[in-house]
């Protein structure tokens, strides 16, 4: 028998601080609720946890950034409603005045009325703000203009940015083998067995003054058979009439194509009245180069054959619209991209841009509508017509993005919710589990200390040897 080492009060003192250990970690863990509450109790759990829980986080700001965007797109849309509602009502004005039951009287009282609505078209587009950010006002446009004033290919108007993620910057479109490209869509009057020659222009492609590219009518009408001679009359693409002309048809027609208003029709063909559709349009190589080294342009995007939709190209993000003048040609332009960056993912970059034109009466072609005449009237419904079309494209374009976020916003709901219950398998404790350890390591407490007072008894039957 020992008494300066008691051997089983140890054990039974070791025994006890582990329980008790134990008996900490599963207080802390009931208490707190977690599974991990420092790195030591796991460390590779804490740190995927760490990083979950940033994705997490992210991802609920996420989608208050999406909801906050769409509002901001709802307060951009809404005021062009109201927009959309004025240009309606300017062109029921001029439908009335462009009818010749009005006096010069009459006519001035409507124009009161329609410069009053242009004036608020102005306001809107200055005072529309969402959080103090103005809105219609260009200052979330993208921008675009020329190096120098320089419009080397006949552009009409500016290249125009429809993918937002383009950096600011200089550019440079190159334009190259551009040929004319004629498909009838409505064969008639003997016209259209061969589309190479039986309408084209009257002018080769890069000659001044250019046509309008689009869906040409030609209607042929007055066919006298016996004199050998018709009435024709073409609309432009807008639907505007060129003018009419009577010409000599059939074996009476001259040997060469008649020029009509800019357009040359094989009038040898014409055997009867019909009315007959070409689409005028032009086959091009586009392409795209980054011309922030003048010395050497980077291509961005690929070399492409297109064929123009109305005189439009579109192409690496950007349009470009044409007349029959167009030049193979290489065009430096600037893009000032001051789009609107929403930050709907949790990582970098994770954004979607958005553009919101400027929409004054400058950018929406109405400046200068009067209807103060018949012909002024009529003129003023045309260019009503071209505002109202774009303003229909600006909201469709927002309606279309508000779509896109709601279903942004769903999947990162989805997102959130899955990620959150993996995080919680790997950092909450199971509570039930826990309690469960925390009774067994209870009773191994109670256990260890009622061993341990008794080994402490152990050394205390050496007494019993002095005796």
């Amino acid at each position: 028998m020992k008494i300066n080492n008691n051997i089983q009060a140890l054990n039974s003192y070791r025994n006890l601080y582990q329980n008790q250990f134990q008996t900490s970690k599963n207080l802390e863990k009931l208490s707190s609720g977690l599974r991990i509450n420092r790195a030591a109790d796991d460390a590779a759990g804490l740190a995927i946890s760490e990083k979950m829980r940033s994705q997490i986080r992210g991802l609920k700001m996420a989608e208050r950034n999406a909801m906050d965007g769409i509002s901001l797109m709802q307060t951009s849309e809404g005021a062009m409603q109201e927009v959309h509602t004025m240009l309606q009502r300017m062109r029921e004005l001029a439908v009335q005045a462009a009818n010749d039951t009005n006096t010069e009287y009459d006519r001035e009282q409507i124009q009161k009325e329609i410069d009053q609505l242009k004036s608020e078209i102005d306001s809107i587009s200055e005072k529309t703000e969402f959080n103090t950010r103005k809105l219609l006002n260009g200052f979330s446009a993208v921008l675009t203009t020329y190096e120098n004033n320089a419009n080397s290919i006949n552009l009409v108007g500016f290249p125009k940015v429809t993918d937002a993620n383009l950096k600011s910057g200089d550019y440079q479109v190159k334009i190259s083998d551009a040929t004319a490209k004629y498909t009838f869509t409505q064969k008639a009057a003997g016209l259209g067995s061969d589309e190479a020659k039986d309408v084209t222009f009257t002018k080769a492609l890069g000659e001044e003054p250019g046509m309008l590219l689009g869906e040409y009518t030609i209607m042929i009408r007055e066919v006298n058979t016996d004199s050998e001679d018709a009435k024709i009359e073409i609309l432009d693409p807008n639907g505007l009439s060129l003018g009419s002309k009577v010409v000599s048809i059939g074996d009476s027609a001259s040997a060469t194509n008649e020029d009509l208003f800019g357009i040359s029709i094989d009038a040898s063909k014409i055997s009867s009245a019909g009315t007959v559709k070409v689409k005028m349009e032009v086959e091009a190589k586009v392409a795209l180069n980054d011309n922030t080294d003048t010395t050497v342009p980077v291509e961005i995007q690929a070399e492409r054959t297109l064929t123009s939709n109305n005189g439009l190209f579109k192409h690496g993000g950007i349009e470009y619209q044409f007349k029959s003048n167009l030049v193979n040609n290489t065009l430096d332009f600037n893009i000032t991209n001051n789009a609107l960056s929403f930050q709907i993912g949790p990582n970098t970059n994770q954004n979607v841009m958005i553009d919101i034109p400027r929409m004054d009466i400058v950018t929406l072609g109405i400046e200068g509508i009067d209807v103060l005449s018949n012909e002024a009237a009529s003129q003023a419904i045309f260019q009503l017509d071209q505002a109202i079309n774009k303003l229909s494209d600006a909201r469709a374009k927002l309606g279309a993005v508000q779509n896109r976020m709601e279903h942004t916003i769903n999947n990162l709901q989805v997102t959130h919710e899955n990620l959150t219950a993996s995080e919680s398998r790997i950092r909450d404790a199971d509570m039930a589990l826990e309690m469960t350890e925390f009774t067994r390591n209870n009773i191994l407490n109670q256990s260890a200390t009622a061993m341990l007072a008794q080994a402490n008894q152990l050394p205390q039957g050496v007494l019993q040897l002095l005796q």
